[in-house]
C-alpha cells in the first residue's frame, strides 16, 4: 500500500495516482467533505471490492464524481433546467445531484435507473479526476451505516489494511457528507441533508 502527502503531491505523482485509479486500483482520498474510497467507475471488479470493503450491498449504487459537467451529460438521460442552474451555484461543491441514467450510465449501477454525481471543490482531487479521464466512485471511506471519516484516524482498519493507496489530506474542513437531492422527476426530493441545507436550495429553487 502506497501513502502520499497531499501537501507533496507533483504532478508526475498525481499522474500515477490517476492511471492506477483507471486501471481498477483501490484509493482512499480526502474530498472537500469527508473522506472517500474510490476507483475507475466502470471497473467492476474494483467497484464489487469497494462494496465487499463497506460491507454494503450492491442494491444501492456507488455515486461517483467527474471534474466537469460534460462527463455527466454522457452518463444521464437529461440534465433538467432547474438541475442546471443548482449546479452552476452549487458546483463545484458539497451537493449531489441523481439523475436518470442512459445507457452508459446504467452501467456504472448494476444497471439501476439513477445515479448520483457531484464535482467535488477539491482542486487536486479534480486534477486526479480529469487525468483519469473517467468518472471516480465517490461513496464515504467508512463501513455502511457507520460515521463518516473526517480524517485517517477515523478510518476503520478492515478498509485500511485492503485498498491500494491512500492520500492523506489531514483533516478534511466540512463535518457533513454533501447533500443528496433528487432530480430524477420533480419536484426534486432531498434523500439527505448534508453540508447544504434543505432550506438554502429552496430558497435559490425559488428565485
Amino acid at each position: 500500500m502506497k501513502i502520499y502527502k497531499l501537501k507533496n503531491l507533483d504532478k508526475k505523482e498525481i499522474k500515477k495516482i490517476a492511471e492506477e485509479l483507471k486501471n481498477g486500483k483501490i484509493a482512499i482520498y480526502p474530498t472537500d467533505t469527508i473522506y472517500g474510497i474510490g476507483t475507475n467507475a466502470f471497473c467492476l471488479s474494483g467497484v464489487k471490492k469497494i462494496y465487499k470493503l463497506k460491507c454494503r450491498t450492491d442494491k444501492k449504487p456507488l455515486p461517483v464524481l467527474v471534474d466537469n459537467i460534460s462527463k455527466i451529460k454522457k452518463i444521464v438521460k437529461k440534465i433538467p433546467t432547474g438541475a442546471e442552474k443548482l449546479a452552476k451555484k452549487f458546483w463545484p461543491g458539497a451537493l449531489t445531484l441523481v439523475f436518470e441514467t442512459n445507457e452508459l450510465g446504467s452501467m456504472l449501477t448494476g444497471g439501476k435507473k439513477n445515479i448520483a454525481v457531484r464535482i467535488p471543490a477539491h482542486k487536486v482531487l479534480l486534477s486526479i479526476i480529469k487525468e483519469m479521464a473517467c468518472p471516480l466512485i465517490g461513496t464515504s471511506a467508512n463501513i455502511s451505516g457507520k460515521k463518516v471519516c473526517r480524517c485517517l484516524s477515523d478510518l476503520d482498519k478492515k478498509i485500511l489494511k485492503n485498498v491500494d493507496m491512500i492520500i492523506d489530506g489531514g483533516v478534511v474542513k466540512l463535518e457533513k457528507p454533501s447533500t443528496v437531492l433528487d432530480v430524477s422527476k420533480f419536484p426534486y426530493i432531498v434523500r439527505r441533508e448534508g453540508c447544504i441545507s434543505k432550506k438554502e436550495i429552496e430558497k435559490f429553487m425559488k428565485i
